[in-house]
């Protein structure tokens, strides 16, 4: 099983940073098999539905989003579209470089909203606001078709820092309790994600925030409900999860790699909370995706016999001309160089031992501004089409 693949922003039309599509428009541009998969991105992301209802999974938790709710969703969090059928709306992407660029000083709110709503993404409280937020959408969507210069985006993001503040200050109505903006809570969940593989104590964290024990639990209570010591818990939960589902590594390696002394003691602590063992768990989530291998309908020498191998150089007077293929998947394994897997609407950045795939029927094609080697693997598609190949 590979590492959940890291998306890079690349928006060829406008390279600043910054994106806003329709819903329904992102849908039927992208390639849907791809997005269905677990991936992460280095970026912003946040979805506000207007029509419809789609079913969204971030770190292996599943949020149903309906009309007039928004999904906070921030950069390298682990996540897939589930279901969108019918869906109308906006997508919003956006990077860091975007902010510091076109809103200087002022990164810190847009900022906030995303810290605040990382540990409840889902904002489904602004009934009253609704009409107000798709308006100001409406308007930066339409600067953004038609942004050309610095200056426009300058107002696309004051714009959006707009947008941003209206729903952080909704979310702090929400709850009286929490109106003071909790940094120390901040803190401490950043501390949770650069050090948790070293330190699991409360009281770690405390020295490193030169802060009592007492008031990392009290803040950390008042923004989420729960203890600092149950927030380290479930956070260390989910790097296991993450590492067993989508890094090919050990038992023993992945309990080194988070700072448990002996894989027995992970195992024990894993079970405890989740109710099954690291490898039960593992088996569990592999088992959905590996189903076809034990087909006993499916002919597998017939496949294997059908796989075509090709091996590419790509570089920069290379023009490979965008196509598909109809009844075969076709998997690009990078053995030296670097370059791009180009699809119709984005790209992938490829590096040795990085792949790209292009499903039966989806336009692709490569590119490199200095030199690509590739070996290209085509597939018979394994789904009701493999009829016509009478299996």
């Amino acid at each position: 099983m590979n590492k959940v693949e890291k998306i890079k922003f690349r928006n060829k039309k406008k390279n600043k940073g910054f994106e806003i599509i329709s819903l329904k428009s992102f849908f039927e541009s992208e390639n849907t098999f791809f997005i269905r998969k677990h991936f992460r991105t280095d970026f912003y992301n946040l979805i506000f539905v207007t029509e419809g209802k789609c079913i969204h999974e971030i770190d292996f938790l599943e949020y149903t989003i309906e009309a007039g709710e928004i999904l906070i969703i921030s950069k390298n969090r682990v996540h897939r579209y589930s279901e969108f059928d019918n869906l109308e709306g906006y997508l919003i992407m956006f990077t860091e470089g975007f902010l510091c660029e076109f809103l200087s000083n002022d990164t810190s709110e847009v900022k906030d909203l995303f810290k605040k709503s990382y540990l409840n993404p889902h904002v489904n409280f602004i009934d009253l606001h609704a009409l107000t937020l798709t308006k100001l959408l409406d308007v930066i969507h339409d600067m953004y078709t038609n942004a050309d210069d610095v200056m426009n985006y300058k107002v696309i993001a004051s714009t959006f820092r707009t947008f941003a503040l209206l729903i952080f200050n909704i979310i702090l109505g929400e709850d009286n309790s929490r109106q003071k903006k909790n940094e120390i809570f901040i803190q401490f969940t950043e501390l949770v994600e650069e050090h948790i593989d070293k330190e699991k104590t409360v009281e770690g964290y405390a020295i490193m925030m030169h802060v009592s024990k007492k008031t990392v639990n009290l803040m950390t209570r008042k923004a989420i409900d729960m203890s600092a010591k149950q927030y380290i818990i479930q956070q260390l939960i989910l790097k296991i999860k993450l590492k067993l589902c989508f890094e090919q590594k050990s038992i023993n390696e992945v309990a080194n790699e988070l700072g448990f002394t002996e894989s027995s003691n992970m195992t024990r602590f894993f079970k405890k909370y989740t109710g099954i063992n690291p490898t039960k768990f593992r088996s569990m989530n592999r088992k959905d995706n590996n189903k076809w291998i034990s087909s006993n309908s499916m002919d597998l020498n017939f496949i294997e016999e059908s796989i075509e191998r090709r091996v590419y150089h790509i570089n920069f007077e290379s023009k490979v001309p965008l196509h598909a293929h109809e009844d075969v998947d076709e998997i690009f394994y990078c053995i030296k160089g670097s370059g791009f897997g180009v699809l119709e609407d984005g790209e992938v950045e490829l590096n040795v031992g990085k792949t790209f795939i292009a499903p039966a029927g989806t336009i692709h094609s490569l590119r490199s501004e200095c030199d690509l080697y590739v070996t290209a693997f085509l597939v018979p598609v394994v789904d009701e089409r493999l009829k016509k190949f009478k299996l």
